[in-house]
């Protein structure tokens, strides 16, 4: 008699083709994808670029220097969540390919995520006492701004009139000027 299977395992991710992208996705899902896959394959080293007492208060959401022990390279990684955009890396691949993620953001995202905590933390998200304007990168590049929790409430009404809070308070096109 054939032992049955157990449904609630996992079913391991099926390795993607680097020269022929799957009917199914789309070119930049492809892509986004790729370098996630490449990236948590990787060996390489992951430094906290913050100091410890502000590591405890949020040991996820921070800046991070990953090193390729192969090729003596690093590059600056900040995380700031999981979703394409959310996060920056001083790699070319990331400046250059407007998907908003790299191979040294996803190995990141891979060795914060086994975290105990990382679950929660991610579904909280990221917010810094500070406010900033920031570049994300994505479906192409835009400005947007984050209101920090300890944010003026001058800044905060300035805001709203320049930035679009329905898609993500990005910067209004017509507002680049100001």
């Amino acid at each position: 008699m054939k032992a049955k299977c157990n449904s609630s395992k996992s079913v391991k991710e099926s390795r993607l083709s680097r020269t022929h992208a799957p009917a199914d996705i789309s070119p930049v899902d492809w892509q986004r994808a790729l370098r996630r896959q490449f990236g948590r394959e990787q060996s390489f080293d992951l430094e906290c670029l913050v100091g410890l007492e502000c590591l405890r208060a949020e040991p996820f959401f921070s800046d991070y220097r990953v090193g390729n022990p192969q090729s003596k390279s690093s590059y600056r990684v900040a995380i700031c969540g999981l979703h394409p955009g959310d996060n920056f890396c001083s790699c070319p691949d990331y400046a250059t390919n407007e998907l908003g993620t790299c191979k040294h953001i996803e190995f990141t995202l891979a060795r914060l995520e086994k975290k105990r905590g990382a679950k929660a933390a991610f579904a909280r998200g990221y917010h810094p006492p500070f406010s900033e304007l920031y570049l994300r990168n994505g479906s192409g590049r835009a400005i947007h701004f984050r209101a920090g929790t300890d944010c003026p409430a001058a800044v905060s009404k300035a805001a709203v009139l320049l930035f679009d809070e329905s898609r993500g308070w990005v910067l209004r096109e017509n507002c680049f000027g100001e």
